[in-house]
């Protein structure tokens, strides 16, 4: 709906533009102006050039109009509106609900500034109706409070609260607001340019007007927010359908007064003609150029002009609209001219003011010259200026020089009558005057236009700590880069001046802009995106940056006063060690780039003696800060320690590893042995952050000779921090070498077996210290004693026999350590299931009690083994329906999950933990949801197998070994495989263990089976023969089918080195009266008589299966070949297994197993003398005979 002079047939004009913004303001605002084309069928409307009257216009006037439509057709500004877009009466922008008298949809109000689009304006004057209404996500605005366009708005006149001078216009503009998520809104993309008075879909970059994206920016387009903005024009009701998409990013003025870098380059100025000021009416327009000087005004000048058209190059010139026929001309135009980057005094504008005559007596119209304005530049670069100028009738040659000046001819007698308004915006040209000041003698110094001394360089150096810190910050990168410029190269004097500076700026910043950071957030994207260490065009920067940093450092330890500079520089160490770091990694690069093959590692750079020997120098007086300020017990020192260590890992990747080796073996020398408490600590961090280096594994030896230099300083420090009295310590060194074992695990690049061996003889040694001092193992807690398990059993599970031999070849004494450490971790990783399946069966004992020695795996495992171990358990099948509620089953963090596992264990500890549900592991169970429960009870299980499985495999080698003699051990007794054997028998195992444990069981007794079956191994014998008989109650038919082979086993060795079954039968028999005190045999019927139980029943089974001659088909589910149980001599090839007598034994041990069933059934009916009788006859029956014989 547009004024009633206005309403014709045609179609809507729908602009597009799309606004981003970091945080709502108040002052953010949409200026719109509308123009209307001064046009008539045929042409120009005749009263815009000429005075006279259509029906006076000859024809040849009237073809002049036509052919002036074609060259300069003519929109006139008309009326504009302003709205503003977020609410100015609360904190940070943000409403809850829309303002009564905002002109935006209460729809798109919202909490914070991510969820909403805009936030109405409270207070909004509104000249006429206002409507608005909500359509999906988007919301169309009515505003009926337009404008007349008489003179030049500016801000205030925009902001005026009275408007006295803004006569209203009849009409009313609609936008629809839409708010776009952040895909639709490609910041980085967004250019800068056009014009404010242009079509919204003029176009222009910021680099060189190339850009095919269009844009929208000037004095008053301080606009910004997630959002699109369209406004339509309709004619007579009608709406078209058709729509321009394109869209324009508008440059935001107020990052030139935010206190942070500039995080792009700009270099422009902003040119506003405001009015010229004649004393006869004019039809006046102005052409605004940039000459580079002031030889010739016929020579073009530079193409610095950002251009309305779109994909266009820059231009020449600018032009502004027409003011037809006025004496005061005012203008609403922006040029946006692209500066260069080194300003001379002799760059300059020109205003060339032309004035369109239809009345000349020539065939074409041209527009007249009337006069011209010159600016220099060089003296009005001001962040925001006002400027009158006047007008000139003609420019002469070199105009201007001040001698020339008095030779010109001025219009309306030399007054200023051209106005106009300047604004910079550059990344380049400071307003700041000393920024500028030394930007001016930093140039002179390196052009060499100045002294040698340097005087004033040093002066403006100096006066840089007095510089305004949002200045500071704005060019902040440029000025950094000049200041390393002459740290590298700028002589003794400047060096220190500029390092001094450096430091003084680099804490102000540290400072004033912390965001809570130990490292500044601008300082790091300084290191890492800018800083690019001159780009070849000077000397890497790092030799002189190391040179006066370490002279400073050398002054400070021989005692010398260098002020409170030096805590500075220790502060912001880490930031001059990463750009000492980055410079060596932009020459290595530099340097290979163009020579390196193509699959090739780029070769580690070379330092150069006197530059590795400051690093040496440097590196040793801040490791003697770190050592007395850590006594002193100053966290700076800790801070330090961490920056010194990065950078040793930062240079492992750039420099030849054996000179930062040098460096760490500094280190190590000045934290020898074990220190105080914090320095030891201090030690830790170092080793923990310079072994968690990618090419860790790769690094050679100190000397050519060696291996892995880094691995054994680790393992070194490491043992010796498990001998120290703190625990924490201790438990840190333990998670260390953890970590980094299962990183190595882990790693795609170490998978090959080769590898994995490799890796394991790095850390093998760490064993040999181990056993060595075993007092040291045995002094860790529950959870250490895990933690260097853990690594023990990933050594060796990886190691090649030869190099396991060889630990079992030394004595004795220390191979019955070894398979300490083996029992040792079988007791630490025992797994004690609830379930029925590790029961001896579904009885009345109440199997869901916890049993009191049932440690569990929340309270054994440390976080770094939950970390890495838990990844490996079984995904669980997502339970239909809603969990109970208060369980810790929820989700921490989404981000750390997939979205078809909703159920995460290790986040749901965190949180019990965090929340100290978890004191206690009963209290951590309860807490988790029952399908985390299930979760968590499979994960233990499944480490505890794999531990007990290690075990096996390490103890089955060990047989073999035995076998061919070639280790040192007790062959005697082999107390090592008994000793292991027992340990993982007398423990609940998994079925998966069981399936692996009998083959392995074979084979050794195939092996050692005479040693073994000896008398002095009878105790051994005793245990293999009741676990095996407790084996045979299981439930779980796998498990005692297993049960009975194993008897079979003992049968098969007794044939094989007795001849018979006597002295088994006698063992089986008393095992089998011991078993029963613990097995329930019998249980209560509904009428509360006894029966026989379960239990009894299944080891009845197990019985007489011993002696089923259709054993093939059992031998071969359990792994074992169909003769396993032959038992025919060495050299011979009788078979000594019997049947018959294999039957009788299964008859005793029945008879045996009836009698006390039988006791039990009785025993509550009798007296308690009576069973006591009949206990004892009943129970030596079946061994009578045997006894006899034995006897």
């Amino acid at each position: 709906m547009l004024p009633t002079d206005m309403q014709v047939d045609q179609g809507s004009l729908d602009r597009r533009g799309v606004f981003s913004l970091d945080a709502p303001s108040p002052s953010v605002c949409l200026l719109i102006q509308l123009e209307k084309a001064a046009t008539e069928e045929g042409g120009v409307t005749p009263s815009v050039y000429s005075r006279k009257e259509p029906v006076h216009l000859a024809e040849k006037e009237k073809q002049k109009l036509q052919v002036w439509s074609r060259i300069m057709p003519y929109k006139e500004s008309f009326a504009w509106a302003m709205i503003p877009l977020f609410e100015s009466n609360r904190a940070g922008g943000l409403s809850d609900a829309a303002s009564p008298s905002s002109p935006l949809a209460p729809s798109l109000s919202g909490s914070s500034s991510q969820d909403s689009i805009v936030d109405p304006i409270s207070k909004l004057a509104l000249d006429g109706k206002v409507n608005h209404y909500s359509s999906g996500s988007s919301v169309i605005v009515e505003i009926s409070n337009l404008n007349k366009v008489k003179e030049s708005y500016i801000e205030d006149s925009l902001q005026d609260p009275k408007r006295k001078v803004h006569k209203p216009v009849k009409g009313v503009l609609r936008l629809e607001v839409e708010k776009l998520h952040d895909d639709h809104n490609d910041v980085d993309n967004a250019s800068e340019g056009g014009s404010m008075a242009n079509d919204l879909n003029d176009a222009g970059d910021i680099n060189n007007g190339r850009s095919n994206r269009s844009s929208f920016d000037g004095i008053h387009s301080s606009v910004n927010s997630i959002a699109i903005a369209k406004k339509d024009a309709h004619h007579n009701g009608h709406t078209s359908n058709a729509e321009n998409v394109d869209n324009f990013q508008a440059f935001d003025f107020r990052v030139l007064t935010r206190s942070e870098p500039f995080s792009q380059l700009f270099h422009c100025l902003y040119v506003y003609p405001l009015t010229v000021s004649l004393s006869r009416k004019r039809n006046l327009f102005v052409r605004v150029e940039l000459r580079k000087d002031d030889s010739d005004i016929r020579k073009p000048p530079l193409e610095a002009v950002h251009p309305r058209e779109r994909n266009t190059m820059l231009q020449k010139w600018g032009h502004t609209q027409i003011a037809v026929g006025t004496r005061m001309a005012s203008y609403h135009d922006e040029v946006k001219i692209s500066l260069p980057a080194l300003l001379t005094p002799q760059h300059h504008l020109v205003f060339t003011f032309f004035h369109v005559d239809l009345q000349m007596k020539l065939e074409a119209p041209k527009p007249v010259i009337i006069g011209y304005s010159v600016l220099p530049l060089s003296t009005h670069i001001q962040l925001l200026s006002d400027v009158s100028l006047p007008i000139l009738r003609e420019l002469v040659p070199h105009y201007l020089q001040e001698s020339g000046k008095e030779r010109m001819d001025y219009l309306e007698d030399g007054k200023t009558v051209f106005r106009l308004r300047l604004r910079l915006c550059s990344s380049l040209f400071p307003i700041n005057e000393r920024i500028r000041d030394f930007f001016v003698e930093y140039d002179r110094h390196t052009l060499h236009t100045s002294p040698p001394w340097g005087s004033e360089l040093l002066e403006a150096i100096n006066s840089l700590k007095n510089v305004e810190s949002t200045a500071l910050l704005q060019f902040l990168q440029p000025i950094l880069n000049m200041l390393l410029h002459l740290i590298g190269d700028g002589g003794e004097t400047l060096q220190v001046a500029a390092f001094r500076a450096m430091v003084n700026i680099l804490t102000r910043v540290q400072q004033e802009s912390s965001d809570g950071a130990e490292r500044n957030r601008f300082l790091i994207n300084y290191v890492d995106f800018a800083f690019d260490d001159f780009g070849d065009r000077q000397a890497p920067v790092y030799p002189g940056l190391t040179t006066v940093w370490g002279s400073l450092a050398r002054s400070k330890a021989k005692g010398y006063r260098v002020g409170p500079v030096y805590d500075d520089v220790l502060a912001m160490a880490w930031f001059f060690l990463e750009l000492i770091v980055k410079s060596m990694g932009l020459e290595q690069s530099r340097l290979f780039y163009h020579n390196l093959p193509l699959g090739e590692d780029v070769p580690p750079l070379q330092l150069k003696e006197g530059v590795f020997r400051c690093i040496m120098q440097l590196f040793d007086c801040l490791l003697t800060e770190v050592h007395e300020r850590c006594k002193k017990g100053l966290s700076l020192a800790k801070r330090l320690n961490s920056t010194l260590a990065f950078f040793c890992y930062d240079l492992l990747s750039i420099i030849e590893p054996r000179q930062v080796f040098e460096l760490v073996s500094l280190y190590m020398d000045k934290f020898a042995g074990v220190c105080q408490s914090v320095l030891h600590d201090c030690k830790l961090t170092f080793l923990q952050i310079i072994c968690d280096h990618d090419l860790f594994v790769e690094m050679p030896g100190r000397d050519p000779s060696d291996r892995n230099y880094l691995s054994s300083v680790l393992i070194q420090e490491i043992f010796l921090t498990l001998d120290h009295d703190d625990l924490s310590q201790r438990a840190k060194a333990a998670r260390i070498l953890v970590v980094l074992i299962c990183k190595h695990e882990f790693d795609a690049r170490y998978q090959k077996s080769e590898d994995k061996l490799y890796i394991a003889q790095l850390y093998f040694p760490l064993i040999g210290q181990i056993l060595d001092e075993m007092p040291v193992f045995y002094n860790l807690n529950a959870i250490e004693k895990r933690e260097v398990l853990v690594v023990i059993l990933q050594i060796v599970r990886n190691l090649d026999d030869a190099t396991l031999i060889k630990a079992w070849q030394q004595s004795i004494a220390r191979t019955r350590l070894f398979f300490k450490l083996l029992e040792e971790c079988i007791i630490h990783f025992e797994h004690n299931k609830t379930g029925d399946n590790m029961l001896l069966g579904a009885s009345s004992r109440s199997p869901d009690v916890e049993h009191p020695a049932s440690p569990k795996y929340s309270e054994r495992l440390s976080p770094s083994v939950n970390t890495y171990l838990s990844e490996a358990s079984r995904h669980e099948i997502r339970p239909q329906g809603t969990p109970e509620n208060g369980y810790m089953w929820n989700r921490v963090s989404p981000q750390l999950s997939s979205p078809n596992q909703p159920y995460s264990l290790r986040e749901a500890l965190a949180q019990a933990q965090s929340s100290r549900i978890g004191s206690t592991a009963r209290a951590l169970r309860e807490s988790l949801h029952p399908v985390l429960r299930q979760k968590m009870e499979l994960w233990e299980e499944n480490l505890s197998t794999a531990v007990s499985l290690e075990v096996l495999g390490i103890t089955e080698k060990f047989s073999v070994a035995a076998g061919a003699r070639s280790i040192t051990t007790d062959y005697a007794k082999l107390d090592c495989v008994t000793s292991i054997l027992m340990g993982l028998l007398s423990r609940n195992q998994s079925l998966a263990f069981w399936k692996a444990f009998l083959p392995v069981v074979y084979n050794i007794f195939n092996v050692h089976g005479a040693t073994l079956m000896a008398r002095e191994n009878d105790r051994f014998l005793k245990q293999i023969a009741f676990h095996l008989l407790r084996l045979a109650v299981f439930r779980n038919d796998s498990i005692r089918k297993r049960a009975v082979v194993g008897l079979q086993i003992l049968v098969r060795n007794s044939f094989n080195y007795f001849k018979n079954t006597t002295r088994l039968r006698v063992m089986l028999t008393i095992t089998l009266s011991e078993l029963m005190s613990d097995v329930q045999v019998t249980q209560m019927k509904f009428d509360g008589s006894l029966e026989e139980s379960g239990e009894a029943r299944r080891l009845r089974k197990s019985l007489e299966e011993m002696a089923d001659v259709r054993s093939k088909d059992l031998l071969k589910d359990c792994g074992l070949p169909v003769t396993a149980l032959e038992a025919a001599p060495e050299g011979s090839s009788d078979n000594r297994w019997s049947w018959v007598e294999v039957k009788h034994l299964s008859k005793c041990l029945v008879q045996a197993l009836d009698a006390g069933l039988e006791h039990a059934l009785l025993g509550s009916v009798v007296t308690v003398d009576s069973i006591c009788v009949m206990h004892t006859r009943r129970c030596n029956h079946g061994l009578k005979q045997h006894n006899v014989q034995l006897l």
